[in-house]
């Protein structure tokens, strides 16, 4: 019977190489089919490095937030926390692949009729026992020995199974789970990189609203300046009744922009405050320490590099991959599982009639298994399964495709808006350039008397019309070169990954 086993065991090693592929589907919009470059690159196309990408702005205030919200923002919690439970699933297959081996211990009391199989164990157990006291002795004659039979085992063993991976169904799952976590460690750099953006298009949001409202501020005084004259004018009666209302008009609704452009500065603090962890209060104080918030704003094209990086550095393109690597394991373990199933079972211990006796090395046992199951009927079961999986497998590639396709799309459409953004902020600055020399002028004038104090406070008014495009076209910029970086996949990182704190 050993031998039996033994040779059993030796056809399950050989026959466990015997593992089904998985499939190949087929993936519309295939990556390889991926262009060599991104329209409106330009230069430097082949340069692009994944770094820390907030730094470029240069601004000590928008990269401690960001290391802030990196670090205690709360999506980022929870998706670290998804990461922890989808290792613990990976590991609970994994386990499949090994022995299970339990230690047990047994205590075993029968007390049987001495009749039929009761008298044939009492008999077996007993040594002959008559008097069903656990004595031993000789069998009386029939009729004259006792009418119950009892005895005790006490029982001390090792057990062990394993269900060899003939056909690899235990092994694809495993990496069919091992790709389901490299799908959730992509997609919490996805969170990660989505807060990193977030964050840095709420403190763009300060930014402009900050000079926004400043300038608002300064726009009413001047016009309550104007007023004033018109006002004045209008007494003496060589000023127009049409002017003063216009003017007056126009103060208001310069003061009335005021309040609103607050409201917008405390939901943007109110929004960072969410997205570093805290409260709205404690961002707001920290914002009020580093006083008036400016931000560099580089004009320069995001060196795009290589479409085909994209497939590697994009976190969303690097979860559909491996979701779809998931399912093709999926189908592979789904077929295998009409193939047949082996289990090697065995166990080994000491075995007594009492106590002692299940720890004397004299009284060891083993047993030895080998159990073969095929399923023949199950009403379309397993068929069933593999066509579900089958089906997720082609959903997966499918998704897979039309992912590749979207970040070269949204990579192009991000390097056109910082284009088109950057000629914008090159023309409101000639503009802005030529009210300033006009305001200028004006000034000279008024100072020379060849000018009105009103034609000066005017064109200070056109530099501030100016000056808002220019701070609207700046935040333009800013929020486009995100997007680019965004669109290119951030920094993608495998240690940043493995950071401990952002479970802190």
């Amino acid at each position: 019977m050993m031998r039996g086993t033994l040779a059993v065991g030796a056809a399950a090693t050989m026959l466990a190489g015997c593992a089904i592929d998985p499939p190949e589907p087929s993936i519309p919009a295939a990556p390889s089919a991926l262009p060599d470059s991104y329209a409106g690159a330009g230069e430097g196309a082949r340069r692009y490095e994944p770094v820390q990408w907030w730094q470029s702005y240069e601004d000590p205030i928008l990269d401690g937030l960001v290391e802030r919200a990196l670090a205690a923002n709360l999506d980022i919690r929870e998706a670290v926390a998804r990461i922890e439970e989808v290792e613990a699933r990976y590991e609970r297959e994994r386990a499949g692949l090994f022995p299970q081996v339990n230690a047990g211990a047994e205590a075993n009391y029968a007390n049987q009729p001495a009749t039929g199989l009761g008298a044939a164990l009492g008999e077996a157990a007993q040594g002959g026992q008559t008097d069903g006291s656990g004595a031993g002795g000789e069998v009386p004659p029939p009729g004259t020995g006792p009418r119950r039979f009892s005895f005790s085992t006490y029982t001390s063993q090792l057990q062990a199974s394993w269900e060899v991976d003939l056909w690899g169904r235990i092994s694809n799952r495993a990496r069919a789970a091992d790709a389901n976590l490299n799908a959730s460690l992509a997609e919490l750099q996805a969170v990660r990189i989505r807060i990193a953006s977030e964050v840095m298009r709420n403190y763009f949001d300060l930014v402009e609203t900050e000079q926004l409202r400043d300038l608002g501020e300064l726009r009413a005084d001047i016009l309550g300046e104007r007023v004033t004259l018109a006002e004045r004018s209008f007494l003496r009666g060589i000023g127009s009744s049409f002017e003063l209302i216009s003017l007056r008009e126009s103060r208001r609704e310069a003061e009335a922009g005021v309040p609103l452009l607050e409201a917008s500065l405390t939901r943007s603090k109110a929004r960072l405050g969410v997205l570093l962890g805290t409260y709205p209060g404690e961002i707001g104080d920290a914002l009020a320490e580093a006083g008036l918030l400016e931000v560099t704003v580089p004009m320069e094209a995001v060196p795009a590099g290589l479409p085909a990086r994209l497939l590697e550095r994009r976190p969303d393109i690097v979860a559909a991959r491996a979701r779809l690597d998931a399912a093709r394991f999926g189908v592979a373990a789904a077929r295998a599982a009409r193939l047949p199933q082996l289990t090697l079972n065995a166990s080994g211990g000491l075995e007594g009639n009492d106590p002692a006796g299940a720890f004397d090395p004299q009284n060891w046992f083993v047993n030895l298994l080998g159990a073969l199951t095929a399923p023949i009927f199950d009403a379309g079961r397993i068929g069933a399964q593999i066509d579900i999986s089958e089906a997720q497998m082609r959903q997966r590639a499918v998704a897979y495709g039309r992912t590749v396709l979207d970040a070269f799309a949204e990579v192009e459409s991000a390097l056109a808006r910082h284009s088109a953004a950057a000629d914008r902020v090159r023309l409101i600055e000639a503009d802005l350039a030529s009210a300033r020399e006009a305001a200028d002028l004006q000034l000279r004038r008024f100072e020379r008397g060849t000018g009105g104090y009103s034609d000066w406070l005017d064109a200070r008014l056109n530099v501030l019309n100016s000056r808002r495009l220019m701070v609207e076209a700046e935040r333009a910029v800013a929020e486009a070169r995100l997007g680019v970086h965004r669109a290119l996949g951030g920094a993608w990182k495998r240690e940043w990954l493995a950071r401990s704190d952002a479970d802190g």
